[in-house]
């Protein structure tokens, strides 16, 4: 079989995505809310991948491989990971083929993932799954951009210092809070591990992104709508993990200067 022949069949496969059964409810340890997940069918030749959605399967031994696709236009920015599931001996492995047949990246212990991965051209990307060493129950996961899984932490509490944890490397914290238009606020983001280097994104009630800030310090930020925003915090291409504290305080409205005439 040609590799132009066999691009085009796993092209088509990887388009059965579209098609693919809803996703299961699995909480997550890691995720105070449930996480929907998919269940890996072994005799799957090429099972599309969902992203944000994992995949959780079992691999028996050295031999066996799990074979999975993912569509990409060319210049998507995705990234891939393989984590075994906790009580679990496997130490993951896994490769990625381009749509023309060449392995472009490989996963492997003891941080199985590739970040922030670029596609070269549009088509499918093949995942071969398989254990480096031992055996049992892994997780995989394929998303966009250069997280792999959101984590919802809940509400912040205007006032109020909340703990957060980035509990492995790729993840995402999502936190919530309700506000006026208007409203002057700040937020002071401090790590218990000085090298644990964290950005907090900020996204308006209508998606927009108003800051991304390295560092998660923001001394002062007028609100522009009413609605409940967004706030993430990450850790810039997967570099670390660890636990952190924030807190949003809300400000006092500032005086609006106010010219009078002049008195002799």
């Amino acid at each position: 079989m040609s590799r132009l022949f066999l691009s085009l069949c796993l092209s088509a496969l990887a388009l059965l995505a579209l098609m693919a059964p809803l996703p299961l409810s699995h909480a997550q340890d890691a995720t105070p809310t449930p996480t929907a997940f998919m269940r890996v069918r072994p005799d799957a030749e090429f099972q599309p991948l969902q992203r944000g959605v994992p995949i959780v399967g079992e691999l028996k031994d050295a031999r066996s491989v799990h074979r999975f696709a993912v569509f990409a236009a060319a210049n998507d920015v995705i990234s891939f990971g393989m984590f075994p599931e906790p009580g679990s001996a496997l130490v993951p492995r896994f490769e990625v083929y381009a749509p023309n047949g060449e392995r472009v990246a490989i996963g492997s212990a003891p941080f199985a993932a590739v970040i922030g991965y670029r596609a070269p051209a549009t088509g499918a990307y093949i995942v071969f799954a398989r254990a480096e060493r031992g055996s049992g129950a892994y997780s995989f996961w394929v998303n966009s951009g250069e997280t792999l899984r959101d984590l919802w932490r809940g509400e912040l509490v205007p006032g109020q210092t909340m703990q957060g944890a980035l509990l492995r490397r790729s993840d995402r914290d999502i936190w919530q809070v309700a506000l006026q238009s208007g409203t002057p606020i700040e937020i002071a983001l401090k790590t218990d591990d000085p090298t644990l280097n964290v950005t907090l994104a900020i996204i308006a009630p209508d998606g927009t992104l108003l800051t991304a800030v390295p560092g998660g310090d923001v001394p002062l930020l007028y609100v522009p709508q009413d609605g409940r925003y967004t706030l993430q915090v990450y850790a810039p291409r997967a570099a670390a993990s660890g636990t952190y504290r924030i807190r949003l305080r809300l400000l006092s409205a500032l005086p609006t200067p106010t010219f009078g005439p002049v008195v002799n």
